[in-house]
This record gives structure tokens, C-alpha cells and sequence, in this order.
């Protein structure tokens, strides 16, 4: 769950282009105005968004939860399913402290697991870009700002309403298909519809990329929804706790 924050900078290159073509110096300024793209982009949740709620559907992954990122807190919560086996795993983050609360159906003989939340020893976790074991500076669960600066013929639709098409080819760290469906769509990734509302906050409320079917690949929407801003109550640390068993560590590292 990493965001990328590019700094765009067209404006300025825009305005030095005018410059440069002949602009008399006593002539009056003349004002960019902002695009539909960069106006969206700014409604995207960033460093100092106060704590809201997220929920992204349609993914190679689907997960829910609450982000704090002021105070380096974030709480989630992913399912996966595969041959009959059922592994919930809800997370919380507090900067640089970990802990996990896991629930397993489906896997006959596998040892029973703690029902509360257990704190994780970040040196028995193999592969650590897998398993969070810390807040890593997360803003953007739904990779948004990512989405839409992948996007192209930005409008706007109806006040707060945008809509355009984006790359899925340049944003394939959100994974919102797989990369047999990415290869499948083929020149179609380059130009998948989008949808977004902004809230009356003024701040991101949905995302919607309509990813069209794609050989095997039935068609799916990818909705990212953010609410809550400021409203939202941050997790604390949990003040019962259980200690992991082997079998946790098990699951983290398969």
C-alpha cells in the first residue's frame, strides 16, 4: 500500500512556454486557468488529510479499513479465498508498531488461532513488503492519485462529478487486474473509462474505473470510496492482547 506523489508542474511549464512566444512585456498577465485533471488531483487525501474511512472493491486484493495519516495510524482488514480456504487477516499500524488479528475456515487440521490482537515481531517476518509490520507513510489506499495521474480527457460531468479514461498500464502498483487481463485488454488499458465525486468537504468521495471484459476476464468495477474526513475515530493500541503462536507466523510468511 505505497503511494507515489509526483509534482506535476505544468502550470509553470505552461506559463514559461508563453513567455517565450512573444509576450510583450507591458501586455497583461495572462491566467492559466486550472484543468478538470489538476482540480481532481488536489481532492485526493495526501499527508495532512484528517483520519477517514476506505474501502476498495474490485481489486486483485479487496480491503477495508480507517486511515490516520497526521498520526501515523492506519487499520485494515483483507480476505482471500482460495480451493476452499478462507484467510481473514485485520491489521493495525501505530507508526513504527504492529499488530494482527487472523481467522482461518476451510483448512481442516490447522492448529486454532488466537482471537485477539497479537502484537508481531517484525524479525520473525520473512518478507516484510508483504506483511506490514509498520505505518509506511500510507495516504491513498485506492492508489487514486496514482489513477488519475495516469488519466486522460478529464471533464467535469455535473458539479463534483468528473469522468475521463486512465492507463491501467502505467498504474499497475494499485493492481486492479491481473496481469494476464492487462495483457488481455491490450490497447483498450491504455483508455479505461473512469467516474470520481468529490464530497462537499471538498475532498475525494469515489473513484469508479470501469475495466471492460478482457479474454477470460469478465468485466469488473474497481471502486475506491473514502468518507468520513475528520469524522472518522483513529484506532488506538489494543489493551488486550494475545501472544502469536507459531501458526501465526506461519500464515505471515506463506
Amino acid at each position: 500500500m505505497k503511494t507515489y506523489k509526483l509534482t506535476l508542474g505544468l502550470a509553470a511549464a505552461l506559463a514559461l512556454t508563453v513567455s517565450g512566444c512573444g509576450l510583450l512585456d507591458d501586455e497583461p498577465a495572462r491566467v492559466l486557468a486550472e484543468s478538470p485533471r489538476e482540480t481532481l488531483l488536489k481532492t485526493v487525501p495526501d499527508e495532512k488529510a484528517p483520519a477517514y474511512a476506505f474501502d476498495v472493491k474490485g481489486a486483485v486484493q479487496p480491503i477495508s479499513g480507517v486511515l490516520d495519516a497526521p498520526n501515523k495510524t492506519t487499520q485494515f482488514k483483507i480476505t482471500h479465498s482460495e480451493d476452499g480456504v478462507t484467510l481473514s487477516m485485520s491489521g493495525l499500524l501505530i507508526d513504527d508498531r504492529s499488530w494482527m488479528r487472523l481467522s482461518l475456515t476451510g483448512a481442516e487440521g490447522f492448529p486454532a488461532l488466537p482471537r485477539k490482537w497479537m502484537p508481531i515481531d517484525p524479525k520473525k517476518v520473512k518478507n516484510p513488503d508483504d506483511v506490514p509490520i509498520s505505518y509506511d507513510d500510507e495516504v491513498d489506499p485506492g492508489y487514486a492519485d496514482l489513477i488519475i495521474r495516469s488519466s486522460e480527457d478529464v471533464r467535469v460531468t455535473s458539479p463534483d462529478h468528473y469522468a475521463g479514461t486512465t492507463d491501467l498500464t502505467a498504474s499497475t502498483e494499485a493492481e486492479i487486474v491481473e496481469d494476464a487481463t492487462l495483457t488481455a485488454l491490450g490497447a483498450k488499458a491504455k483508455a479505461v473509462p473512469f467516474e470520481a465525486v468529490v464530497g462537499p468537504d471538498g475532498h475525494l468521495s469515489t473513484l469508479l474505473v470501469k475495466v471492460p471484459a478482457a479474454g477470460k476476464a469478465k468485466a469488473v468495477n474497481y471502486r475506491v470510496t473514502y468518507a468520513g474526513y475528520g469524522r472518522t475515530i483513529t484506532p488506538k493500541a489494543p489493551t488486550e492482547t494475545a501472544k502469536p503462536t507459531e501458526a501465526v507466523y506461519d500464515l505471515i510468511n506463506s
